[in-house]
């Protein structure tokens, strides 16, 4: 893992940086970026300079991933599935 890749704690739960997630699911951090912008990846944390969203909406996030991947779901198209939380 990289230096930016990390988990953390947060009020005594777990959490991952936007890159951190991105590395392990081999995606570009830009694009986690505007995920998260849409609101679809619940509500993260500013950890120096960084984004951090809960351990919890991994699941979540490896269900967009599918559906973009897969099915070649756009941004616009997965707000719509997943909705904005």
């Amino acid at each position: 893992m990289s230096a930016r890749a990390q988990y953390l704690e947060i009020r005594g739960q777990a959490f991952v940086t936007l890159e951190g997630a991105a590395e392990c699911y081999r995606v570009e951090a830009r694009w986690l970026e505007e995920v998260y912008a849409e609101g679809l990846l619940g509500r993260g944390e500013r950890v120096a300079g960084s984004i951090a969203v809960p351990v919890s909406e991994l699941d979540r996030l490896a269900a967009i991933l599918r559906w973009h991947r897969h099915h070649g779901l756009d941004l616009d198209a997965l707000s719509v599935l997943f909705g904005s939380e």
